[in-house]
C-alpha cells in the first residue's frame, strides 16, 4: 500500500483546513487524456543556495560592510543544513516504481566549488544537472527570503533552456509569497504550499493520470497542465500523526560527509571533525509571535514525532549514516515536557557519543531545572534563546509567551548547566519601538548569563501577523523601530528594504550592541569560561579575517590562558588593522575597549564602561 493509498482507505492522516470534503470526490471518474504531457518519471529536488548569486559568483574573497572582509573558502563561513525537507518528499516516493526522485544539493555543491578554487557558475551548474538527471519535473525548495533570488533564477533558467520540464516551488518563503498573489513567481509552473509531503506527491500523481484532483497546490502558469480548472481545490492538508510520515530518505546525499564543508548553528560548540545532520521532531509553535511564520506555515498548534519515532531516527543516523551531532531544527522541542524526557533518558542509556543542540530555538518558559539537567546529561551542547525585547510593551506587541519576570526567574537554570551554551536572539527595531525600548534589550542582553547575544533588525515577513498588521495600518507608526515605509520587497533576500535614516540608526545601533555584548564586556571572556569565550573568537576570525575586536579579545584570552606566543599574535594583528582602518579605530575609542600595547596611540582608558 502507497503512502497515497493510505488516505483513500480513509485512515486519519489529514486534517482539511477548508470545508472541501465534498469537493475531494468531485470528479473521480475522469478520463485520461492522451493529449496531455508524458507523464513524470524522473524528478529532480534542488536545493537552492541559501547564499546570494553574488555572493556566489564573486572574487573569492569580497570586502563585506562594517570593514570585515570575508574568507569564503574558509569551510567555518558556511552553514550547511542538510535539505532535510527535500529529503521527507524522496521519502514519499519509495513505494512508487514508476517515479524516480534525485535530490540535487546545489547549496552544497557551489560551497564545494570555492572550497576547491573554482569560480561558480551558476549557469553551468544548472545544465550539467539538467543533462546528468535527465528530469520531467524539477522541485525547488526555497525556505527563506536569503535563497529567493536564487530560486527565481534556478527557475528561469530552466524555463528558458528546458520549456518542457514542468518546475514546481515550496517552502516557507514561496507559501508566503504565493499566499500574497505575489507576481515574481512566473517562473514557477506550480507551488507546493505549506507542509508538502502530500501536496507534492498528489501533483505528481494527477500530472500522471493517477489522480483526479489537487489540493494545496497553487496553479503559476500553464493552465494545460489541468484537466480541469476545478480541478484544483482550495486549501491545504495537514498530517496530524507525524509518525505516519516515512523517515526522511537520509541516503538520498552523502549525509555524513557534509561536515567536511561547514557547520550547523548549534555546531561551533563541537569539534569541526563531527559529522553531522539535522532532525525535524516537531512541527509548528504554542507561541503567536506576529514576526514569525510559523503558524501561517505550519498551522495552529503543535504536532509531534513519538518519542519513539525520535529515537528510531537517532539510533538510524548513528548506526548506518554515522552522525555524531544532531541538531534538531524544531520551533518548540519542549513542548512536551514528558517527551523530553523520555527521549533524554532513552539516549542517556544509549551511552552513545553523541551530542545535539537546538539552533532554531527554546522558549525559555518551558524549561524547569529536572529538565534542563537531562537534556545537558544526554549530550545537549547548545540552545538557543528567542527573548526578543528587554521591554515588556514590545514583547506584548510581538505576542511573545514571555514577560521580564519570566525571564528573571528562569534565567537562573542556565548556571546550573554551564557546559551547554546558551545564546539570547534579540530583535531591533519593531515598529514603533523606542530609544528607551531599544536601550533595554540591551541591558538585558548584557545583565543575563547567555554565551553570545544575537542582535536581528526586525524585517516583516509575507504572511505573518506583522506584516498584515502593517498594511492594514497603513505602517503608521512612530518611533526608531519607524521600518514602515510602503517600500517593502518581500520577494529579495533581504525580507524588507531599509532605506531611511531611522534604519540606518538601528543598524548602527545593532552592531553596536554586538561589539559591546560579545567582545568588549563578553562574560566568558572576563572570567567565566575563557577557553569557550577564545574557540568563540577563533571561529569568528577564520570568517571575519580583519575584525579588530574579535583579534583583540583573542589576545586577551590567550594570555589569560598563558598562551602568550598566540597572544602576542593576536596583538599585532589588532595593531595591524587598527593602524589600518579607520573604521576600527574609531570603534575602539568609541567603546573604550583597551589594547594592550605600548605602541597605541588612540584616546582609551584603562576603565571599565
Amino acid at each position: 500500500m502507497s503512502y497515497s493509498d493510505k488516505i483513500s482507505t480513509g485512515e486519519e492522516l489529514i486534517q482539511i483546513n477548508l470545508n472541501t470534503s465534498n469537493e475531494l470526490k468531485k470528479q473521480e471518474n475522469i478520463i485520461k487524456d492522451p493529449n496531455k504531457p508524458n507523464p513524470i518519471k524522473n524528478i529532480l529536488l534542488i536545493s537552492v543556495p541559501r547564499l546570494s548569486i553574488k555572493q556566489l559568483t564573486d572574487e573569492f574573497k569580497s570586502t563585506v560592510s562594517l570593514g570585515t572582509q570575508s574568507k569564503p573558502t574558509d569551510k567555518s563561513h558556511y552553514e550547511i543544513y542538510p535539505p532535510l525537507g527535500l529529503l521527507y518528499l524522496s521519502s514519499m516516493f519509495k513505494e512508487k516504481k514508476n517515479v524516480d526522485v534525485q535530490v540535487f544539493d546545489m547549496h552544497l555543491h557551489c560551497i564545494q566549488m570555492l572550497q576547491n578554487n573554482t569560480r561558480v557558475d551558476w549557469e553551468k551548474i544548472i545544465d550539467d544537472a539538467i543533462k546528468k538527471y535527465k528530469p520531467d519535473l524539477v522541485g525547488l525548495s526555497s525556505m527563506f527570503g536569503a535563497s529567493f533570488e536564487g530560486t527565481r533564477f534556478v527557475g528561469e533558467t530552466i524555463k528558458k533552456h528546458y520549456k518542457d520540464i514542468i518546475v514546481v516551488c515550496g517552502g516557507v518563503h514561496m507559501t508566503g509569497l504565493a499566499n500574497n498573489n505575489d507576481e515574481n513567481l512566473k517562473f514557477a509552473d506550480f507551488i507546493c504550499l505549506n507542509e508538502s509531503e502530500y501536496h507534492f506527491l498528489w501533483l505528481v500523481e494527477y500530472l500522471n493520470n493517477e489522480k483526479d484532483t489537487l489540493t494545496g497546490v497553487v496553479l503559476v502558469n500553464n493552465k494545460t497542465l489541468l484537466r480541469n480548472e476545478a480541478d484544483l481545490i482550495p486549501g491545504s492538508h495537514v498530517v496530524q500523526d507525524l509518525d505516519t510520515l516515512p523517515i526522511p530518505d537520509f541516503g538520498a546525499v552523502d549525509l555524513k560527509n557534509y561536515y567536511k564543508y561547514g557547520i550547523l548553528s548549534g555546531a561551533q560548540t563541537i569539534d569541526y571533525d563531527t559529522p553531522l545532520a539535522t532532525m525535524q521532531t516537531v512541527r509548528g509553535c504554542i507561541a503567536r509571535c506576529s514576526f514569525c511564520a510559523v503558524r501561517s506555515f505550519n498551522g495552529l498548534g503543535v504536532r509531534m514525532h513519538s518519542s519513539r519515532r525520535v529515537l528510531e531516527e537517532i539510533d538510524l543516523l548513528y548506526n548506518k549514516f554515522g552522525i555524531r551531532h544532531v541538531d534538531f531544527v524544531d520551533d518548540d522541542f519542549t513542548y512536551d515536557r514528558q517527551r523530553v524526557m523520555e527521549i533524554t533518558d532513552a539516549i542517556i542509556n544509549r551511552d552513545y557519543n553523541f551530542t545535539w543542540s537546538i539552533g532554531n530555538g527554546v522558549r525559555l518558559g518551558s524549561l524547569d531545572e529536572e529538565m534542563l539537567k537531562n537534556m545537558e546529561k544526554s549530550g545537549c551542547t547548545y540552545l538557543s534563546f528567542g527573548i526578543e525585547s528587554g521591554d515588556d510593551e514590545i514583547l506584548r506587541q510581538m505576542k511573545k509567551p514571555l514577560t521580564l519576570e519570566i525571564l528573571r526567574d528562569k534565567v537562573k537554570l542556565l548556571d546550573i548547566c554551564p557546559k551547554i551554551y546558551y545564546r539570547a536572539n534579540f530583535i531591533t527595531g519593531y515598529p514603533g519601538e523606542t530609544k528607551e525600548q531599544l536601550q533595554k534589550t540591551m541591558d538585558v542582553a548584557e545583565k543575563y548569563p547567555w554565551d553570545w547575544n544575537l542582535f536581528s533588525i526586525c524585517k516583516p515577513l509575507p504572511d505573518t501577523d506583522l506584516w498584515n498588521e502593517l498594511l492594514e495600518n497603513n505602517a503608521d507608526f512612530e518611533g526608531v523601530g519607524n521600518n514602515t515605509d510602503q517600500d517593502y520587497n518581500y520577494s529579495s533576500y533581504e525580507g524588507k528594504v531599509f532605506n531611511d535614516a531611522g534604519d540606518e540608526y538601528i543598524f548602527n545601533t545593532s552592531y553596536d550592541f554586538n561589539l559591546k555584548s560579545n567582545f568588549r564586556n563578553n562574560k566568558n571572556l572576563n572570567g567565566r569560561n575563557v577557553v569557550r569565550a577564545v574557540k568563540d573568537f577563533e571561529r569568528i576570525v577564520a570568517k571575519v579575517e580583519n575584525h579588530a575586536f574579535a583579534w583583540n579579545c583573542l589576545a586577551i584570552g590567550y594570555k589569560k590562558l598563558k598562551q602568550y606566543e598566540k597572544s602576542e599574535y593576536a596583538l599585532k594583528k589588532t595593531m595591524e588593522i587598527v593602524s589600518e582602518s579607520s573604521f576600527w579605530s574609531e570603534k575602539f575609542v568609541k567603546h573604550q575597549f583597551l589594547i594592550d600595547d605600548p605602541s597605541c596611540t588612540l584616546p582609551i582608558s584603562n576603565l571599565t564602561a
